[in-house]
């Protein structure tokens, strides 16, 4: 399980990288983005309980709404 949890902090990291580097987004957005799903598996895997699976799904769709969000605005500013 640690090592799941390891892989998946480093894939939330690249692809926080890569989008930072690719959109040229600021570091409140890159907060939003990879902070909320790394604290989402963090309450899944040191808890367990079904109030933390709620909890760390709800943070891993607010990280994938607000990765949506980013590139629907870069896709829109540049119309």
């Amino acid at each position: 399980m640690v090592t799941i949890l390891i892989v998946l902090l480093a894939v939330f990291a690249v692809t926080a990288l890569v989008v930072w580097c690719i959109l040229d987004i600021d570091v409140a957005d890159m907060v939003a983005t990879v902070g909320a799903p790394v604290a989402g598996v963090c309450l899944i895997y040191w808890y367990g309980t079904p109030l933390a699976w709620a909890g760390g799904i709800a943070l891993l769709a607010i990280g994938g709404f607000a990765l949506y969000y980013l590139f629907k605005r870069r896709r829109n500013a540049s119309k």
